[in-house]
């Protein structure tokens, strides 16, 4: 591996751990009705993200794998769309595969252009 490519890596490891540390804080507020977020991981360059969740009365965590993510734009706002995702947990498969697999979920327009900016690796 040349020195660019080791310094490339670098860059996006320490973006993807600040970016990490950021939506990890806004997660645990999202779901903190439901459970308590132990972990969030991300992977631009791979466009791959996993969280570990222990769910209220569960004793073992929740592990939810997103594969793969596109970004898009339409009529002036933007998007994200998850292409793949996976869970420990069957019901929560069915979960994804109804409510989010394959469907457009707008980005707000005040986190547009960061997530655009960090998400596209």
């Amino acid at each position: 591996m040349s020195w660019t490519e080791k310094l490339r890596s670098a860059v996006h490891q320490v973006k993807d751990t600040g970016t990490s540390a950021a939506i990890r804080s806004w997660l645990s507020r999202e779901l903190a009705d439901y459970g308590e977020l132990l972990e969030f991981k991300l992977n631009s360059r791979q466009k791959r993200a996993e969280l570990h969740v222990l769910l209220k009365g569960e004793t073992l965590p929740l592990t939810v794998t997103i594969d793969d993510y596109e970004l898009t734009s339409a009529d002036g706002a933007d998007f994200i769309i998850v292409k793949g995702a996976q869970a420990s947990r069957e019901w929560v498969n069915a979960v994804l595969r109804n409510f989010l697999i394959g469907k457009r979920h707008s980005i707000p327009a005040q986190y547009s252009g960061m997530v655009k900016l960090v998400l596209n690796g």
